[in-house]
């Protein structure tokens, strides 16, 4: 087995403990939002899995990028949101029980979403051609084992042993973000040579910047409430990047698509924390 196969092994781990960890947060009665927040949910979902990757499609074909940048750049749109957008979530005053719903609903989603998602970029910008093959029912068993079922384990250790989710909750999310921050890392690091791209760095801060803005504008113009508004900006400006190297290395073996995820880890939190400060700064003063 070579380096960037243990690599990618470890971060699959590290992420199944923050996908258990974030589950064991959850109760199935968390999901009954959709009846009471039914805009608020609407919208975030709708953001994340179909605005997302049409809008970074869209940013791929006006820059004129590459077919690898291109596809790298909706695998990071088609990744649901991680739980540090849970974390920005907080910091901004937001609503947290909505974020980390929107988080559940969009990682439960994923098995189904991203392989779709996925393949349809794949079509579009390297056609038939090309090396990468993204088997739709295959690809969606793997996101399920690493994503679905976690969640699924983390909930039902919550509601049978709540002692034990209570226990491990805090290890496994620092312990899992810890192991998939160094992998993230590590992978930069062993191909430092794809963060000269400066097309990347622009589409990334393209689709980051643009998304915040139209999420939080759909936010207010649809009546949210300002918690709401937070609470969807952010969830819809920060994806699970370890999710992506996992499909990027770990499923389609293909490192060359790498160079928007390696610049889309920091300005995710440029922008989301940048986000957090402006909305505390210059909103409700009862929220700030």
């Amino acid at each position: 087995m070579d380096i960037g196969a243990v690599i990618t092994t470890i971060a699959i781990a590290g992420l199944i403990g923050v996908m258990i960890a974030m589950g064991s947060t959850l109760q199935v009665t968390d999901f009954r939002r959709v009846l009471t927040q039914p805009r608020a949910l609407l919208l975030g979902v709708a953001g994340q899995i179909l605005l997302l990757p049409a809008v970074a499609a869209s940013i791929a074909i006006i820059l004129d990028l590459s077919p690898a940048l291109s596809v790298g750049l909706v695998v990071i749109s088609a990744c649901p949101g991680g739980a540090p957008s849970n974390a920005v979530c907080a910091i901004s005053k937001g609503d947290v029980a909505l974020s980390v719903t929107l988080t559940a609903i969009s990682s439960l989603a994923a098995f189904l979403t991203v392989p779709l998602l996925v393949g349809a970029a794949i079509d579009q910008f390297l056609g038939e051609d090309t090396r990468l093959q993204l088997p739709f029912w295959s690809t969606a068993a793997r996101i399920f084992l690493t994503t679905f079922l976690p969640v699924v384990t983390g909930m039902a250790l919550a509601r049978w042993v709540p002692m034990v989710a209570e226990a491990i909750r805090r290890p496994l999310f620092i312990g899992g973000f810890g192991i998939v921050l160094i992998t993230s890392l590590l992978f930069m690091f062993s191909m430092i040579e794809l963060l000269t791209s400066i097309e990347a760095l622009l589409a990334v801060v393209m689709l980051n910047v643009l998304m915040m803005s139209l999420a939080f504008a759909l936010g207010r113009g649809l009546g949210l409430t300002e918690q709401e508004t937070r609470s969807v900006t952010v969830e819809v400006g920060m994806q699970n990047i370890s999710m992506a190297i996992v499909v990027i290395i770990g499923i389609l073996n293909a490192p060359e698509l790498l160079a928007p995820t390696f610049f889309y880890l920091p300005m995710a939190y440029v922008t989301g924390l940048g986000f957090a400060w402006l909305v505390r700064r210059y909103r409700s003063p009862v929220l700030a």
